[in-house]
């Protein structure tokens, strides 16, 4: 905990969480609820009662609440709009949709939403909600949220001794794999929840890099389906971007230049974080790209598709998986790189090294798997986030080989790039084939 919020809890105590949480309740932007997890935490080596922390807060959420009510319902929401500016615009938007939502519970729940929370008891009074009503709901919310917030921050803080121990145990590799798991929930939840603002965001890069141009003239030039032209114009560019930086990686590998310097010592710093806890976590991790669990999983796929009668995904859901393992197979023969060899790597493999076998399959049978699941959909978050599962699983499994020392960092960029490019090519293949006259006869897949 921070020497000076120490010190700030150890003088004023109680009062200050009642203050805090007062204010933020009453509708400023205030980090209430982080004081009271830390008040709570605090309380835990004995300096502060745990009861007397979460009775503080109680009442500052409840007093606070009323206070903010009373702007709301005598105009006081102009003054708030001043203080906060375009945010209270935003807040009061996002409020107002919360209220319609949930109705008089919305009171209730918006105690444990942080955005509604800083305008929930404004938008109560601007609405004229029946004080009574509100006071009911909001004496229930602000206990409710005390108590399990408080208990959050006193368990942890109880159990921090034991938290540090493990994660000593664990090591610095998977806590980075709990921070990328961390982070592709945040950014899976952002694009799902932003579908209008992120597809014009795409539409901006697609006319900046002139593709809107592109598509346009192979249309005209060939006279072709508007979907097919755009589904080919992205999937050659995207097999072309992915082509180059294989072809850059295999370049430094053959002539032993660039980034293949680094690879050692980048491979010897990576081994430095690891544990026999931490290393037996990757190793489950790396069990995820296998070739006996591609193997497996890809029978049950396949099994999927046969029984929803899907010919065409079949097909190239066979082509992508069975075609990359071979893809491979013969790069690996092509370059003849020998793995590392570490003395400290858990783990040690025979055979070739680049590109890595585990690094391109994950991105194959994820890839292809989120794929055909994702063209069954047209949900955009089902889409999304099938999307970054997929990535996501394929960046751990890729890093594993590294934390493992099974593999350098450019084989595993290999692997990556040149699945990218085998995949590519075989969703590009199966959409255009998908939209055109002959998909009626081929697969009987929706049309999107």
């Amino acid at each position: 905990m921070p020497t000076g919020l120490t010190s700030l809890l150890t003088t004023y105590g109680y009062s200050l969480v009642f203050l805090l949480i007062l204010l933020e309740s009453a509708g400023l932007p205030l980090p209430g609820e982080s004081l009271l997890m830390l008040a709570a935490a605090f309380a835990s080596s004995g300096h502060l009662s745990i009861l007397g922390v979460i009775i503080s807060a109680v009442f500052g959420a409840i007093f606070g609440d009323m206070g903010g009510y009373w702007i709301g319902r005598r105009g006081g929401s102009v003054i708030m709009k001043r203080i906060l500016g375009r945010r209270y615009d935003e807040h009061l938007s996002k409020g107002r949709a919360f209220f319609d939502r949930h109705g008089v519970w919305a009171v209730f729940l918006a105690r444990f939403v942080p955005i509604v929370r800083v305008v929930g008891a404004n938008l109560a009074g601007i609405t004229e909600m029946p004080f009574s009503t509100f006071t009911l709901f909001n004496a229930a919310g602000g206990l409710t949220w005390a108590v399990a917030v408080g208990s959050i921050g006193y368990i942890f803080g109880n159990n921090l001794p034991y938290l540090e121990s493990l994660l000593r145990r664990l090591g610095a590799g998977v806590f980075i794999a709990i921070c990328i798991i961390t982070l592709a929930i945040w950014v899976s939840r952002q694009i799902s929840n932003h579908e209008v603002e992120v597809r014009a965001w795409l539409n901006h890069i697609k006319q900046a890099l002139g593709l809107s141009r592109f598509q346009a003239w192979l249309i005209n030039q060939y006279q072709s389906n508007q979907i097919i032209v755009m589904n080919l114009g992205i999937g050659l560019l995207l097999a072309i971007f992915s082509g180059w930086i294989f072809g850059a990686l295999a370049e430094d590998v053959l002539s032993h230049d660039s980034l293949t310097f680094y690879d050692a010592g980048i491979s010897r710093w990576i081994l430095s974080l690891a544990t026999e806890d931490g290393s037996q976590f990757f190793y489950l991790i790396t069990l995820l790209g296998s070739s006996w669990f591609i193997a497996l999983a890809s029978l049950l796929v396949s099994t999927w598709l046969v029984w929803h009668k899907r010919w065409l995904q079949l097909a190239t859901f066979i082509l992508g998986v069975g075609g990359g393992i071979l893809l491979n197979v013969l790069l690996k023969i092509f370059f003849l790189r020998p793995r590392p060899d570490f003395p400290i790597a858990f783990y040690h493999e025979s055979g070739y090294s680049f590109p890595s076998g585990h690094a391109m399959l994950s991105i194959l049978f994820y890839g292809m798997t989120a794929y055909l699941i994702a063209s069954q959909s047209h949900s955009w978050k089902t889409q999304i986030r099938l999307g970054i599962t997929a990535l996501t699983l394929s960046f751990l499994i890729g890093f594993s080989r590294i934390f493992l020392g099974m593999h350098y960092l450019t084989d595993v960029l290999g692997g990556w790039s040149a699945g990218m490019v085998w995949l590519t090519v075989c969703v590009t293949s199966l959409q255009a084939f998908k939209h055109s006259k002959y998909s009626l006869v081929a697969d009987p897949l929706p049309n999107r």
